[in-house]
């Protein structure tokens, strides 16, 4: 509870610096949150996989691009390590033994594609095309076929139920701060905006920490989608 106070804190110091001054005044507290976050997964599992420390320091490293060059390139360039670290996260499922399996049609339809599939195509298609930004679309798109794929993936990890339940927080989490932040970026800037993407975005992360600490890999199916 301590870690996660602490974590939090972290957040809310960028959040204040971001908001009184600028974004580069508050980069040394995101990077730290970071760091942090690293370490602690470091701490409890010193003889796992490190490749959601490595996401961590991807993380880290993302915002430069964008920093020093305020341009359509960094921009990309920001998004593509964004997406980098996403892929360290689905390494982690596969390499613990997470397959598709979509026999139980009742239980893919409720659990898996209306919240995984189903809302962030709707969102898609009802919200991101109307805006005709057609860079920020595509990049968008690409994003959320990934999104898709490491939510859906996630519930057929063999991990037990406490950590399936961190983990499915996390998945509706990324969804939330994914689509908060394309609101933010590409339809129309809104009141803390920035908050509610920071928050949700370190929520995510948070979650999905505890649930790669609580993990237990089973060979029966994944209690989340008993």
């Amino acid at each position: 509870m301590i870690k996660i106070i602490f974590t939090f804190l972290l957040t809310i110091i960028e959040l204040i610096l971001y908001y009184k001054f600028n974004k580069f005044v508050s980069y040394p507290a995101r990077a730290l949150l970071y760091a942090y976050l690293a370490n602690w997964y470091y701490q409890e599992r010193k003889h796992s996989d490190k490749l959601f420390i490595g996401a961590c320091f991807v993380l880290i490293i993302s915002p430069l691009p964008a920093y020093i060059n305020d341009s359509i390139i960094g921009k990309i360039l920001e998004f593509a390590l964004l997406m980098f670290s996403q892929q360290l996260i689905i390494g982690i499922f596969v390499r613990e033994g997470a397959k598709f399996d979509f026999s139980n049609k009742r239980k893919t339809f409720s659990k898996i594609l209306v919240p995984y599939i189903i809302i962030p195509i709707l969102f898609f298609f009802f919200v991101a095309l109307p805006t005709q930004q057609w860079i920020p679309i595509i990049l968008f798109g690409f994003y959320l076929m990934q999104m898709m794929y490491i939510s859906t993936l996630s519930t057929y990890a063999p991990f037990s139920q406490k950590s399936q339940f961190y983990i499915s927080l996390s998945m509706g989490l990324l969804i939330l701060s994914s689509g908060a932040n394309f609101l933010r970026h590409s339809v129309s800037p809104y009141e803390y905006d920035f908050a509610v993407v920071r928050i949700t975005s370190v929520a995510y992360r948070v979650f999905l920490l505890m649930g790669l600490l609580h993990r237990e890999t089973h060979v029966v199916e994944s209690p989340y989608l008993r």
